[in-house]
């Protein structure tokens, strides 16, 4: 298969679209998860052609540095991660006034964290980190900048990183079910874990996931100052 990105970003999408039809209350979290994410599809350049080399719609990796695939890939990820939490142990979003959490401008405070986790994925790649490692390590260290301020998303953060790495798995899991020995092809080899995969997935990838997870858990809850409290309590 030519465009091997094309399927897995296709493939990512669908988590989402499940959640979004069968929970109509993460619906506005998962809308707002899908802007914050739109940013990270630039970069692209960063991951192309260092980390793996897929084919692109239009050669546009090659154009403007990401692709079609991208946005497709970062919403549909998003969509998931985000809510994948939620979901298994039927939580939902409830409004709170917790120590830390941000009252006002919430997209301002939501664009000043996007901005500097983009910087600093800059700079570590800048200094010569792996891009995947160097995206895993500001992930992972925004979620634990955000549960310092707010702590109750702790738990959260951490089930839903786990989650999401599962989730994760299970749609490469498909994917190669679908185009046989595509890691091997289209990834390069890993700087930190050569060889390392479960059930034929990188654990590079599966890193990813978890740090996805973890981020995306606790960010739109800090951002948008809401917690995670039993479905049956949440508003319409």
């Amino acid at each position: 298969m030519s465009h091997e990105f094309l399927l897995l970003s296709s493939l990512f999408l669908l988590p989402g679209a499940v959640i979004w039809l069968a929970r109509p209350d993460l619906r506005p979290v998962m809308k707002r998860m899908a802007l914050a994410s739109l940013p990270f599809a630039a970069t692209e350049r960063l991951f192309y052609p260092r980390y793996w080399a897929p084919k692109f719609l239009f050669d546009l990796a090659d154009r403007i540095g990401f692709g079609i695939e991208d946005v497709l890939f970062v919403v549909g990820l998003s969509g998931f991660s985000s809510t994948v939490y939620a979901v298994v142990f039927r939580r939902a979003p409830v409004p709170c006034a917790a120590q830390g959490a941000p009252r006002a401008r919430p997209w301002l405070r939501a664009a000043a964290v996007i901005a500097l986790a983009l910087a600093a994925a800059g700079a570590l790649v800048a200094a010569g980190v792996p891009v995947l490692y160097a995206a895993v390590a500001v992930m992972v260290a925004v979620a634990a900048a955000l549960i310092a301020a707010r702590r109750d998303l702790l738990v959260p953060g951490l089930l839903g990183a786990i989650l999401s790495a599962a989730l994760y798995l299970g749609l490469c899991l498909v994917f190669t079910a679908l185009v046989p020995g595509v890691f091997e092809r289209t990834w390069r080899p890993s700087a930190l874990l050569p060889g390392k995969a479960l059930l034929g997935v990188p654990l590079d990838e599966l890193l990813y996931g978890l740090g996805a997870g973890f981020v995306a858990t606790v960010f739109p809850a800090w951002a948008f100052a809401f917690s995670y409290g039993h479905a049956g309590s949440a508003g319409d």
